[in-house]
């Protein structure tokens, strides 16, 4: 239920700044921090808070004002530190996250905030071994491709070449895209990623 509001609160929020910002940005034109072309390298967490770490780079293009298009990928490290129990061990686990995404900037004076509507897909493998001195050695492996669906917020605070980046992703898979189950909104809370890291302007 708490993921519902969360979802709830993203979308009045979105839409209360942007209505809010409207004419403020409108007047303001000539000293908003415009940015064409950016790409922003960061890393993150899941907010389940396991042991996830991410590695990611949202690339921004705003091709004329409101308009923005992205592309966001990550490499997603699942466990970082690797299991080894009744001698069994986690060789890998990672995913590998590409979406592409529509939707538009409230530009300000040294900040920006975007809101964008992502798709996408993600795939995920892992492997591990069983090493027990009195049996063979046995290895089980897992790969997965699944679709990625979310909305992303994207802040960007600065003026120059270099600016801060926070960036959080909430996911619309597997509810509601997959299916109305109410079990689905698991999967998602562990999937919100939590993100921060230096941007670069390009143009």
């Amino acid at each position: 239920m708490k993921n519902q509001y969360l979802l709830l609160f993203f979308f009045l929020i979105a839409s209360t700044y942007g209505s809010a910002q409207d004419d403020l940005s409108t007047k303001a034109s000539s000293i908003v921090a415009l940015r064409l072309l950016t790409i922003e390298p960061g890393i993150g967490i899941h907010t389940n808070f396991g042991t996830d770490v991410l590695m990611t780079t949202l690339v921004q293009w705003n091709p004329i004002q409101r308009l923005s298009l992205a592309s966001h990928s990550s490499f997603n490290i699942n466990n970082v530190t690797a299991r080894s129990f009744n001698y069994i061990t986690t060789d890998y686990n990672y995913s590998i996250n590409q979406k592409f995404g529509v939707g538009t900037t409230v530009n300000g004076r040294k900040t920006s905030h975007t809101f964008l509507l992502m798709a996408g897909v993600k795939y995920t493998t892992y492997q591990e071994t069983l090493r027990n001195p009195d049996l063979a050695t046995a290895t089980a492996s897992i790969k997965s491709l699944s679709p990625d669906y979310g909305l992303m917020y994207s802040l960007k605070r600065g003026w120059k070449k270099y600016f801060f980046t926070g960036r959080m992703y909430v996911p619309l898979f597997p509810w509601p895209t997959k299916g109305s189950n109410i079990t689905y909104i698991d999967g998602n809370s562990n999937n919100i990623a939590l993100e921060a890291g230096i941007g670069i302007k390009i143009k």
